[in-house]
C-alpha cells in the first residue's frame, strides 16, 4: 500500500451494495423487545405522533410500553433518553400510523419491529457497506475486506444491538459515517463537495443528541477533520470550518428546544429529572453518572469471560497485531492513532460509569459506539494470519448469532454483585444464559418462526442459507472474475 491515488472501480460499489442487502437482511431477520430502555424511546415516538406532545404520560405505564426509564418534571413523565433516535423514529412512524388509521393495518407490535429495522437496521447496514469500502480501499483485497466487514458487523455486539431499540448502534453508525467522509476528504480531495463538510457536522451532531457520551469520540473526529483540512491548502478556507459547524448546530438546536419544552431549561437533560430516586442519585454522581475510571471494570469489560469483549468477540484481539503493522505503514499512522485513541479513551472513561454492567445486557453495551473503528486496525493484520483471523471471526459471529437468536437483555443484576467471586470460566452470558435458552427451544422472534412457522433451530435455516449462499457467490465471483484485485497485505 502506498500514497497513490486510487480509483474506486464500479464493482467495488456493487460489492458494497451486496454487503448492504446482506446485512440489512440479517439485521431484519431478528427482533427483540427493548425493555425499559427501548420502551422509553417508543413512548416518545408514540406520544409525538399520536398525541402531538412530548409527555409520555399515556404510554409510560401501559402494557407493552411500560418503562421505568423516565423523567418526571412539573407533573408529567418524559423519556429520560437522548432524543435523537426517537425523533427519527417519529418521522418514520407518521406514515405508519396513518396507514393504521385508514386501513386498520400495521399494529403497534409490527410498528415497533419496523421502526427497529428502519432506525437501527438500515443505518447499521449502510455503515457496514462503508466499512467494506474503506477496508477494500486500504487492503486492495476483496476477501480481506469481506472478512473484516463481517467480523465487525456480525462478530461483535454491533449485531445483536441492531435488533433491539437501544441507541448505541444508531450512534455508532453515524460516527463511522462521519469518519468515512473525513478519511476520503484526506485521501481523495479532488472528489470533495462542500455539502460533505455540512454532512459531517450533521452526523456528529445527531450522534451526540442520540448518545451524549459519544462526545468523547466526536472530539477525536473533529480533531481528525481539522488535521485533514490542514494537510491540503485547498481546504484552508472559511467554508471548511463553517459548514460542519452549521451542520452540527442543527441537531444541537433541536436538542436545546426539546430540553426547553420538556424541562423548562435549554440545558436541562432528562437524566437530571429521573423519576426513580435511585437512578436520580446515581446519575448525579460525577458527570451524568461517570466518575473516575475503574481498572476492575476495564478487566471485566475486556478479558473476563462473563461479559468481556475479547471473549465474546475474540477476533478483535487481532486488532493489536493490526495496530503494530499499521504503524509500520507511515501513510496511515494518523488513522492508527485515531482508532487507538477512540477505542482506548472511550473504554477507559466509560469504565467509570456507575451502571457499568449495563443493567440487563449481553455485555459492555456502552462501548458499542467504538466497535466499527476496530475495522481500521483489523484490515492491517498480515496475510500469514488470515486463517487464524478467519477462525476467530467465525467463532465471534457464531457467539453473536446465539445472542441475536435468544436474548440480548441478559439479567445481570446478580452478576454485577457476584462477578468478583466467580471462577475464571465459571460463567458466561453467552454460554451460561443465551445458549441454554436455545437448547431449551426458547428462541426469540425471527422471520423463520414468524413467517415460515419454523421452530427451534430450524428457524435459523433461511438465514444460514442466505449467509452461506451470498458468501459463496461473492467469494467465488471474486476468484473467477476479479483476480487482479487480490493483492495481499504483507
Amino acid at each position: 500500500m502506498g500514497n497513490k491515488k486510487r480509483v474506486m472501480p464500479a464493482h467495488y460499489r456493487k460489492d458494497a451494495l451486496i454487503i448492504f442487502f446482506l446485512l440489512a437482511f440479517t439485521f431484519g431477520y431478528f427482533y427483540q423487545i427493548g425493555g425499559w430502555n427501548g420502551n422509553s424511546r417508543f413512548d416518545l415516538i408514540f406520544a409525538i405522533v399520536r398525541e402531538g406532545r412530548l409527555t409520555i404520560d399515556t404510554f409510560q405505564h401501559q402494557g407493552d410500553t411500560t418503562t421505568g426509564d423516565k423523567a418526571f418534571f412539573d407533573g408529567h413523565y418524559y423519556s429520560d433518553k437522548a432524543p435523537g433516535p426517537a425523533l427519527v423514529g417519529a418521522a418514520i412512524y407518521f406514515p405508519l400510523y396513518w396507514i393504521r388509521l385508514i386501513f386498520h393495518y400495521v399494529g403497534q407490535t409490527s410498528a415497533e419491529q419496523i421502526l427497529t429495522f428502519l432506525v437501527l437496521g438500515v443505518p447499521s447496514a449502510l455503515a457496514g457497506s462503508l466499512i467494506y469500502i474503506l477496508c477494500l480501499y486500504l487492503s486492495r483485497n476483496r476477501f480481506r475486506a469481506y472478512l473484516v466487514t463481517l467480523i465487525t458487523t456480525l462478530g461483535t455486539m454491533y449485531f445483536p444491538y441492531t435488533v433491539t431499540f437501544f441507541s448505541h448502534q444508531f450512534s455508532s453508525s453515524l460516527l463511522f459515517g462521519a469518519f468515512f467522509l473525513i478519511f476520503f476528504l484526506k485521501e481523495r480531495p479532488e472528489i470533495w463537495k462542500n455539502w460533505y463538510s455540512f454532512l459531517i457536522g450533521f452526523l456528529l451532531g445527531w450522534a451526540f443528541i442520540s448518545e451524549f457520551q459519544t462526545a468523547i469520540i466526536i472530539i477525536a473526529l473533529a480533531c481528525y477533520y481539522l488535521y485533514a483540512i490542514w494537510r491540503n491548502q485547498n481546504f484552508r478556507h472559511f467554508r471548511s470550518i463553517f459548514l460542519p459547524i452549521l451542520g452540527g448546530a442543527i441537531p444541537l438546536i433541536i436538542l436545546l428546544v426539546y430540553n426547553k419544552l420538556c424541562f423548562g431549561n435549554f440545558l436541562s437533560l432528562g437524566y437530571a429529572h429521573e423519576s426513580d430516586s435511585g437512578f436520580n442519585s446515581s446519575m448525579a454522581q460525577g458527570l451524568m453518572g461517570i466518575t473516575w475510571p475503574s481498572l476492575l471494570v476495564l478487566y471485566y469489560w475486556t478479558f473476563q469471560p462473563a461479559l468481556g469483549l475479547f471473549w465474546q468477540s475474540p477476533a478483535l484481539l487481532f486488532s493489536i497485531v493490526g495496530a503494530v503493522f499499521m504503524f509500520l505503514k507511515r501513510f496511515y499512522r494518523a488513522e492508527a492513532i485515531l482508532a487507538l485513541w477512540i477505542i482506548g479513551s472511550y473504554i477507559i472513561i466509560m469504565s467509570g460509569y456507575y451502571l457499568w454492567w449495563g443493567g440487563s445486557a449481553l455485555g459492555a453495551r456502552f462501548i458499542i459506539p467504538i466497535l466499527p473503528f476496530f475495522c481500521i486496525l483489523l484490515v492491517f493484520v498480515p496475510k500469514r494470519l488470515t486463517w487464524p483471523l478467519l477462525v476467530a471471526g467465525l467463532v465471534s459471529i457464531g457467539q453473536m448469532l446465539i445472542a441475536a437468536a435468544s436474548i440480548v437483555q441478559v439479567p445481570n443484576g446478580k452478576l454485577a454483585i457476584r462477578i468478583g467471586t466467580l471462577g475464571f470460566f465459571e460463567y458466561s452470558n453467552i454460554y451460561s444464559y443465551c445458549l441454554k435458552l436455545l437448547l431449551k427451544g426458547k428462541f426469540g422472534q425471527n422471520l423463520g418462526n414468524q413467517l415460515l412457522g419454523l421452530r427451534s433451530w430450524n428457524s435459523l435455516i433461511p438465514l444460514m442459507v442466505v449467509l452461506a449462499g451470498v458468501s459463496f457467490f461473492f467469494l467465488n465471483g471474486m476468484k473467477l472474475f476479479h483476480p487482479q484485485n487480490r493483492p495481499s497485505l504483507r
